[in-house]
Parts: C-alpha cells; sequence; structure tokens
C-alpha cells in the first residue's frame, strides 16, 4: 500500500518549507498565495509524496500513457496520438504495474495518451490505483469529459489535468487538429467545475498562441483552476513538422517574464514544462547568487526532472525519464520496476560539453536535457550565456 500523505511527518514540513520557499524564489503575492494554500484538500492532491517541486511538477511521479489512441490530431503531440499504439499494455498487466509501483515511495500516478478515456478499462484501472492508495490524476484533451464522465471522477476523487491551448476556438482548434474541439473542452472544463474536481490547465506555449497564454491563465483563475503547467513547446513527436513553432530566445525570455508575472497574482501554481532556466532566471531577477544559499534551495527546487523522480512509461512499457526523452531505462514488461526506478535514479544526460555544469544556479536548473539534446546548437538559455549552442 502507498503510504498516506502525513507518513513520514517530516516530509510534510519538507513540503510546507517548499511551498514557502517557491512562493518567495517568485515572490508570489501574499493574499493570492494564501487562498491557494487553504484549498486543503487541492493541496494534498498536488503535493502527494513530492520531495521536490521540478520541471514536471512534483518528485517523483509516475506516468502511464496508456494508449496512443486519440479523437484529435494536435499537431504538437509527442506520442503522435490518433491509432491504438501496438502491444499497450493490458488491464492485467497495468494492475500488474500498479502493483509494483506501490511498493516504491511513490504517491502520484497519472493516466495519460492518447486519450485516456478511449480506454475501456479506465476506470477499473483508476479504481484499483486508488485501492492502493494512490492520489490519481488523468492527463486529457477534455473533449469527452461529460457530465456522467465527471461524476465518475468525482467518485473517485482524480485530478483532472485538461490540454487549452488558446481562447479564440480557431486558434485551439488548429492546434488541436479537429474543429470543434474548443467547445469540446470548455464543456468538459463547466462538468469538472460543476463537480468541485482537482483542476489543471495544460498549456503548450508555442509562436502559435503565444498571445493567448495570459488569456488562458486568466480564464483558469476565474473558473479556480488549482494549477497549471505551462510546456516550452518542444518539436517531438509530430511536433517535429512544425518546428518553427518552437520559441526563440526573446519568446523564450518573454515567456518566463510573464509566468513570473502572472505567478505574483493568480491563486494557482504554474509550473514550467521543459523550462528548468525558470528557477535559474527568477533567482537572477532576485539577485541571488550566494552558491550556499542555491545549494540549500536544490534541495526544495529540482530543476529538470529527468533522473530526479519522473517514471515516464510509453504504451508498450518502454520507461523514459521525461516523455520528450527517447531513451530507454527499461521495459516493465521485461524488467521489475524497483529495477527500472533505480536506473532512472541513477540516469545521466551525456553530453561532451555541458556549460550547465559550471553555471552558479546548475544545482536548481541543469538545463533542459530535451532542447540540448534535440538540437544543442540552437539551445538558448536567458541566464548562462556559456550555454548558447
Amino acid at each position: 500500500m502507498v503510504k498516506s500523505f502525513y507518513n513520514p511527518p517530516h516530509l510534510l514540513v519538507k513540503q510546507a518549507v517548499t511551498i514557502m520557499l517557491y512562493a518567495w524564489i517568485t515572490g508570489w503575492k501574499k493574499s493570492a498565495f494564501l487562498r491557494w494554500t487553504l484549498q486543503l484538500q487541492n493541496l494534498f492532491h498536488a503535493g502527494a509524496g513530492a520531495r521536490q517541486i521540478c520541471c514536471f511538477g512534483v518528485n517523483p511521479h509516475v506516468v502511464w500513457e496508456m494508449t496512443g489512441r486519440c479523437n484529435l490530431k494536435c499537431v504538437h503531440c509527442h506520442a503522435f496520438g490518433g491509432e491504438t499504439t501496438p502491444g499497450e499494455l493490458t488491464k492485467e498487466e497495468g494492475m500488474a504495474l500498479i502493483d509494483q509501483i506501490a511498493a516504491l515511495d511513490i504517491r502520484t500516478f497519472v493516466f495519460t495518451g492518447g486519450e485516456p478515456l478511449l480506454r475501456e478499462d479506465l476506470f477499473e484501472l483508476i479504481a484499483y490505483a486508488k485501492s492502493k492508495g494512490f492520489t490519481v490524476f488523468i492527463a486529457t484533451n477534455g473533449t469527452l469529459i461529460t457530465k456522467e464522465v465527471a461524476k465518475l471522477l468525482r467518485k473517485y476523487n482524480v485530478g483532472v489535468v485538461i490540454g487549452l491551448d488558446g481562447m479564440n476556438p480557431e486558434v485551439h482548434d488548429s492546434i488541436r487538429g479537429v474543429e470543434g474541439a474548443y467547445d469540446a473542452v470548455i464543456e468538459g472544463i463547466e462538468n469538472c467545475i460543476a463537480e468541485k474536481l482537482y483542476l489543471h490547465l495544460n498549456i503548450i506555449a508555442s509562436k502559435r498562441n503565444f498571445d493567448e497564454i495570459e488569456r488562458i491563465i486568466d480564464y483558469g483563475s476565474e473558473i479556480g483552476a488549482y494549477s497549471y503547467f505551462i510546456y516550452n513547446f518542444v518539436p517531438f513527436g509530430r511536433g517535429e513538422e512544425i518546428q518553427d513553432y518552437a520559441l526563440g530566445r526573446a519568446d523564450f525570455k518573454a515567456l518566463l517574464d510573464l509566468i513570473l508575472k502572472k505567478q505574483r497574482e493568480v491563486r494557482a501554481i504554474i509550473i514550467p514544462v521543459a523550462s528548468p532556466e525558470y528557477w535559474a532566471y527568477a533567482l537572477q531577477h532576485r539577485g541571488i547568487h550566494s552558491k550556499r544559499l542555491i545549494n540549500f534551495l536544490g534541495r526544495f527546487v529540482g530543476g529538470c526532472s529527468a533522473g530526479k523522480g519522473m517514471m515516464y512509461i510509453k504504451p508498450n512499457g518502454d520507461v523514459w525519464a521525461c516523455p520528450f526523452l527517447p531513451v530507454q531505462v527499461g521495459n516493465v514488461r521485461k524488467e521489475s520496476v524497483d529495477m527500472i526506478w533505480e536506473n532512472l535514479r541513477q540516469f545521466k544526460f551525456e553530453h561532451d560539453e555541458n556549460e550547465c555544469d559550471d553555471c552558479e544556479y546548475a544545482r536548481v536548473c541543469g538545463g533542459c536535457k530535451t532542447r540540448m539534446m534535440l538540437d544543442d546548437s540552437t539551445y538558448t538559455c536567458p541566464v548562462n550565456k556559456r550555454a548558447e549552442r
């Protein structure tokens, strides 16, 4: 069984310190921060078992990409969502996977895809994960969340992660590849709100929708979103076909400025994804250069999550350190999960000249390993000029 959120008590203390340090680093206004922390049920849901905040949220956690099947054709999809992936783990294999992960000190389990709501056994697997004590999220495009589905999610106390890429229907639909996707996702979000579900919004930040990002954050604030991931678009998977959507240096810096600005104001936590430089940028803005202080903060803020607590499981059981980093560290059909977990913790990014190692903020950032690997000649860092390729 998975440990309860309050076990051990010292972990709760570390989580409290972590979030207070996060608020201090970002300059989160006290009134907004307190209104966020007082939503205790959501707070415990968000931080289940967390030992750090990293660029993919809590460390550690497991994400299972349980199917490639999807009803949308998102232009940026790293998973090539559309058709069922050959050799997907069965329900029985999924339950065995959940059993093995429950034996590790991991408490957050995320079901994603593709579109996980297209798997007929999804709620059986959610129920099984809940029976083991996991805090569960579902990452979905939101278009299939009917009132009945929302009630089921409420029944199992599932946190809902929904992708929204524009408040302009034309922009959202063009990115999601299906006309009417915007109207469907807004209806899905409203059904979640009606059931008082934990609501998290995912935003993919690219040149195509940059002007929509602040509007989405404001919309989330109005409806009560508790958290956001803002992904720095990585041209991986289907996204390789639209590499010109990727943010350049100036746009990336503008994105970090926008996130810092909105974080100070909103009653939700905003975590940049594929942007560990955010933490270094925020500290630099505060004029913090003390090695001792930065190393201390590194115990709570982990930067890039690859090798620091994320287990990303593909439909066929392959395990990656990050959904954008196609380096297999094991397969749950062939190896025990505890062995794979140890491989992940020993994961090392191979690069001949990683200037990030010499950066004063390396302990809280370390650079985005995915962006370096995919195209290190254009890697941009707003803090460490030596890391420019």
